[in-house]
């Protein structure tokens, strides 16, 4: 998926992206969104002269996007069962159980943290250009 962005700012090798706000009234999840004045930190590309206030161009692969969404929620939301189920064979108390599923969940989310932590650069979106 590309997406059009504009510079915000730049500083220290990287460059600060976000979306222009008319970009969300299209979007069937606006209602819901309280980031409608996120940023993007992206590293600067030297190949391609930006200036604050231009028009980029990103492009971010929806098998890439699809999957860092399933590692960042749905993961951690899977290790809830996992660890309910494996705690079953130890203890019958539902508060243990439900306890050990919550565990699970923190498990699954710093299992999380640590596999983007690595493979950062691979999920980020890569600037294509000006538009």
């Amino acid at each position: 998926m590309k997406k059009e962005v504009t510079v915000l700012e730049k500083e220290d090798g990287k460059i600060f992206v976000g979306c222009d706000r008319n970009a969300c009234e299209g979007c069937k999840g606006s209602i819901f969104c309280q980031r409608k004045d996120t940023k993007i930190e992206l590293k600067d590309d030297p190949s391609i002269p930006l200036e604050v206030g231009e028009k980029v161009i990103l492009d971010l692969p929806s098998g890439k996007t699809i999957f860092s969404v399933f590692m960042s929620l749905g993961f951690p939301l899977l290790m809830f069962p996992v660890f309910y189920f494996i705690a079953s064979f130890f203890t019958t108390s539902e508060v243990t159980l439900f306890f050990s599923g919550i565990t699970g969940v923190v498990v699954g989310f710093i299992i999380s943290a640590v596999f983007f932590h690595f493979k950062k650069g691979e999920y980020e979106p890569k600037l294509i250009g000006k538009s």
